[in-house]
């Protein structure tokens, strides 16, 4: 896998972001940080209660001790200093009063009338929230790189950054070809499976066809280069008298930069540039396919999006089943995780299309690696949803 993953750094590192623009960060959903975000008030904004309870002087406080309670402080509302003696009651997110070093929780305390009696000592700090120690006003909230998702989105939202700047949405033109394909003979499944794992990257992606046929394949992949900022074919990419995708990148001026990895499946990959725009060239078995896809082209396109992190969590993780093949190149299989932590493959044909969407995984094999049984480590990246 070291050699594998060797070319695929090589070929994601040719891949620039996009230009970037500044949004709303409330209409910034699935797009990447182009530089950090920094927040323009402290989280919390003040130093506040953790817990619901009553804040105290944490020296007053022992067990059997009683206090006088003549006051309550909520979230968002103003509080008075407290004084010498007393307790205030306070509930979460509620200002600790001036004075104050502690919150003793509730179920530590008796409540009685005007006054509050306390079952053990108190210590300075506990169940305090001081101002600024999630995120300092003038820190960062998020480095450049992030996605910003829902939880991303509340971050900001805390912080008071209300503008942001991102990469703009790439647009991926995702191309299938073949006649069978273009006559609706063979259901496009992989072209829909493709087009979503783009769009779930936060590409605006357009579906295309073109036969098997150099002219028209020639002029639809010309027209994809005009108007995306990344292609993705799918089938052509072989050696049988049919796969005209090489020919054709050539005829548009593109530099193929690879043409075949050493793995299975998905061996036939090609990766090329047209004007900086990268052309990812995936196989037509629908698992050799998305396995393709998974290894070069989602890092890629990730690059594209400016995304700091561009590859799958990996794990390392015991076989459910033995697992039976050839060492000599570097070998996926789609797998899925077991409820008591073990991997069990699902499948080896290039032509699957079950597997795939069966999976929760995929497992990885390095090219050494032969027959292997039951119980054997393997590396696995988790597949999320997109």
């Amino acid at each position: 896998m070291e050699t594998l993953l060797a070319v695929r750094d090589r070929l994601v590192a040719t891949v620039a972001p996009l230009a970037t623009e500044a949004v709303p960060a409330a209409a910034a959903l699935g797009r990447y940080l182009a530089a950090s975000a920094v927040a323009r008030r402290a989280a919390p904004p003040v130093t506040c209660s953790a817990m619901d309870g009553y804040a105290v002087r944490a020296a007053e406080v022992g067990p059997q001790v009683t206090l006088r309670v003549r006051q309550a402080a909520y979230a968002g509302g103003p509080v008075a200093p407290l004084p010498p003696g007393d307790a205030v009651r306070i509930f979460t997110g509620a200002p600790l009063p001036e004075g104050a070093d502690a919150v003793v929780r509730e179920e530590a305390a008796a409540a009685g009338a005007g006054t509050v009696t306390f079952r053990h000592s108190a210590v300075a700090g506990e169940n305090v929230r001081r101002a600024g120690e999630d995120v300092p006003a003038g820190g960062e909230a998020l480095a450049a790189g992030a996605r910003l998702g829902p939880r991303q989105l509340a971050l900001l939202e805390a912080v008071g950054v209300e503008r942001v700047e991102v990469v703009r949405r790439p647009r991926v033109v995702v191309l299938s070809t073949g006649d069978e394909v273009v006559t609706g003979r063979t259901p496009d499944s992989n072209g829909l499976a493709v087009a979503g794992l783009c769009a779930a990257l936060g590409a605006e992606v357009e579906r295309a066809s073109a036969p098997d046929s150099l002219g028209p394949l020639q002029a639809a992949l010309q027209a994809a280069l005009a108007r995306a900022d990344a292609v993705v074919t799918i089938g052509g990419v072989s050696i049988g008298e049919r796969d005209l995708v090489p020919a054709a990148l050539a005829g548009c001026g593109a530099e193929v930069l690879v043409h075949g990895v050493a793995m299975k499946p998905g061996k036939p990959f090609l990766f090329a540039h047209h004007a900086g725009k990268p052309v990812l060239g995936l196989p037509g078995s629908p698992s050799a396919c998305l396995v393709a896809f998974e290894v070069f082209g989602r890092p890629a396109l990730l690059a594209r999006c400016g995304a700091a992190v561009r590859h799958r969590p990996a794990l390392r993780l015991p076989l459910a089943a033995p697992v039976s093949g050839r060492s000599g190149r570097a070998r996926l299989l789609w797998g899925r995780l077991e409820p008591d932590g073990r991997v069990s493959p699902i499948g080896r044909d290039a032509a699957q299309v079950r597997g795939p969407a069966l999976a929760d995984l995929l497992i990885t094999l390095g090219a050494g690696a032969g027959d292997l049984p039951a119980g054997a480590e393997v590396t696995a990246w988790l597949l999320g949803d997109g």
